[in-house]
């Protein structure tokens, strides 16, 4: 009876150890992961921060700048060229302008 009491001690005790090893090495990868984060969120802090006075800076410097030159001649509603027209095939079937390089591929053909 007493070595059964005697292995049941060994038995609790080495139980005990091994939860508080385990904790222990555990606890140690949270602090490290904590850091980390700590660190993560440090520097997006200082990226956001960078950016807005980036931004900050740049609103000033158009603000400063004299206003660019108002084109009568233009319409308002065009916003740009279209830079070859010609390469351009305007289809009636609801897709929008596909630009048409050359003759490089043949037409699809379906199998059937």
């Amino acid at each position: 009876m007493l070595q059964y009491l005697m292995w049941a001690n060994a038995a609790a005790v080495l139980l005990a150890a091994g939860w508080w090893a385990s904790a222990r090495h555990h606890q140690r990868k949270i602090d490290q992961l904590e850091m980390q984060l700590k660190v993560t969120r440090q520097t997006a802090q200082a990226h956001t921060e960078q950016a807005r006075r980036q931004i900050g800076k740049l609103q000033a410097e158009l603000a400063a700048r004299p206003p660019a030159p108002q084109q009568d001649d233009a319409p308002a509603t065009a916003r740009r060229k279209v830079a070859a027209p010609d390469r351009f095939e305007r289809h009636d079937d609801g897709f929008p302008q596909t630009a048409v390089i050359g003759d490089a591929f043949k037409p699809t053909q379906l199998l059937g």
